[in-house]
């Protein structure tokens, strides 16, 4: 087994060559044949910010423990772009981190901690934008309280097709850092609109990790994409020991999309990953997904996603 320690308001590709064998050279990091293949590439840009991009399988379990120290300067997304999805604790709560999921981005405030262990022999690509304080001083005229108030640290995003093309375009683009940053920048522009559309719906409220917990307990009834029948918002808040105004408030604080909206993400981003991989047809999944004619689905997918399915193929 190998364990990891990572210290997000440190150069993570340096900690990272510190406590696996392997070698290192400027801005990355190969793993040591013997226990297993991968790389870690970092690519620095402008107004302190850093991209780690890490593909590994290992041949041993890693268990990772990282953390982002109360008086961190840094911020961190965590992105998984791998077809499997990485159970994290977060702040003592468990979830799934998936691009496929509403949990597809993770940030890292300060005060957040997190615990992940990686199977061996599974392959894995995980993208880690590392982002300081400064960055949103100069280009934010206004103060966004998910990002200034450490106390609510548990905050996550949806990876919608838009921001994955951009990611995709920033790492085929590594070697032209200027073409690189521009589609980084959008990136980032793109998850602090996410960020700024929930604050002019609600304040954050102050979550205990019991709170946490009760949401992901919640949230579990909704992340199968062909469930025939879903709970009320009602049952949904009884299952997270919440009242319902408060459960209905606080899931959207965390997963950035109300309850049913959240249940909607994940059977849409299923039904266009089966489609790109030709696995089913859009008449199959119409079906699958419990619409009544294919022209139904059609409908729907082009509202999720602003395309036709046929454009998956």
């Amino acid at each position: 087994m190998i364990a990891l320690t990572l210290d997000v308001s440190k150069n993570i590709l340096d900690q990272f060559a510190e406590q696996i064998e392997g070698v290192a050279s400027h801005n990355s990091f190969k793993i040591s044949k013997t226990i297993g293949q991968g790389e870690m590439d970092l690519v620095q840009f402008p107004n302190a910010i850093e991209l780690y991009h890490f593909q590994f399988q290992l041949a041993q379990e890693v268990q990772t423990q990282s953390f982002n120290p109360e008086k961190s300067e840094w911020l961190l997304l965590n992105i998984n772009l791998s077809k499997k999805a990485m159970k994290k604790t977060v702040n003592d709560a468990v979830v799934d981190i998936q691009k496929f999921l509403p949990s597809g981005i993770l940030l890292y405030t300060p005060k957040t901690k997190v615990y992940s262990m990686s199977p061996p022999m599974e392959a894995f690509e995980i993208v880690l934008i590392r982002i300081h304080k400064r960055f949103f001083d100069t280009y934010l005229s206004e103060e966004i309280s998910a990002l200034q108030n450490s106390e609510n640290a548990v905050i996550y995003e949806d990876l919608e097709a838009k921001m994955e093309n951009n990611l995709l375009k920033v790492l085929s683009s590594k070697t032209n850092t200027l073409r690189a940053h521009g589609f980084l920048m959008q990136f980032i522009a793109d998850f602090i609109d996410k960020l700024k559309s929930r604050e002019q719906e609600h304040h954050f409220e102050h979550l205990h990790p019991t709170d946490v917990k009760g949401l992901f307990m919640a949230s579990a009834h909704l992340r199968n994409p062909k469930a025939e029948t879903l709970p009320s918002i009602k049952e949904l808040a009884e299952i997270a020991g919440m009242g319902t105004t408060k459960f209905k408030t606080t899931f959207k604080q965390v997963f950035g999309k109300p309850p049913m909206q959240y249940h909607q993400k994940i059977k849409f981003d299923y039904a266009r990953q089966e489609l790109l991989a030709k696995r089913k047809t859009a008449s199959e999944l119409s079906y699958e997904l419990g619409y009544s004619h294919p022209s139904k689905f059609t409908e729907a997918f082009k509202k999720q996603f602003g395309e036709l399915p046929s454009s998956q193929a």
